[in-house]
């Protein structure tokens, strides 16, 4: 078993999940994110905590997740990838923001708020080549998902007009 196989598995713990959180909220970096990223060969991206607004109870929901330049879809903009590694079934976050396409981000040692477009389609295309280019393994969760689903792309835009980047 991969090392990268056991940190995920303790990520989807509520500890595990909590302490991820814990780290991303007050140094900025994920352990899990980073064990996941050197195992599988990618560059390391640092993360964001989204916050969504669960689709039946109401109750807000943070999660950890890497986020990737939009630019191609409009300027200042972020995406994130609801990929669940490939299983048929979107994660729970991605039900949450197409049932309410507003969330907040903690990103660059803030809370900011945030609008959410999930892109489809066309416009889905550039944005889709741009990450897996960066990020190949969401090629692998896309195959793995194609019985079932596209994994989908959300693009996050600060609603206070705050300019969003990531690593490239």
């Amino acid at each position: 078993m991969k090392f990268s196989q056991i940190a995920v598995g303790l990520a989807v713990t509520p500890f595990g999940a909590s302490i991820d959180r814990w780290c991303v909220r007050f140094f900025g970096e994920s352990p899990v994110s980073w064990v996941f990223a050197k195992s599988e060969g990618v560059d390391y991206n640092p993360p964001i905590l989204l916050t969504t607004r669960g689709r039946k109870t109401g109750l807000e929901r943070t999660v950890v997740l890497p986020h990737f330049i939009a630019h191609s879809h409009a300027p200042g903009c972020i995406a994130v990838i609801g990929s669940r590694g490939g299983m048929p079934q979107d994660p729970h976050w991605a039900q949450n923001l197409k049932a309410h396409p507003e969330a907040s981000i903690w990103y660059a040692r803030q809370e900011i708020p945030v609008d959410v477009e999930c892109v489809e389609g066309s416009a889905r295309d550039p944005l889709w080549k741009s990450i897996t280019e960066r990020s190949p393994v969401y090629l692998g969760y896309q195959k793995r998902a194609a019985k079932h689903r596209e994994i989908p792309v959300f693009v996050l835009t600060a609603k206070d007009g705050t300019e969003l980047t990531a690593p490239e």
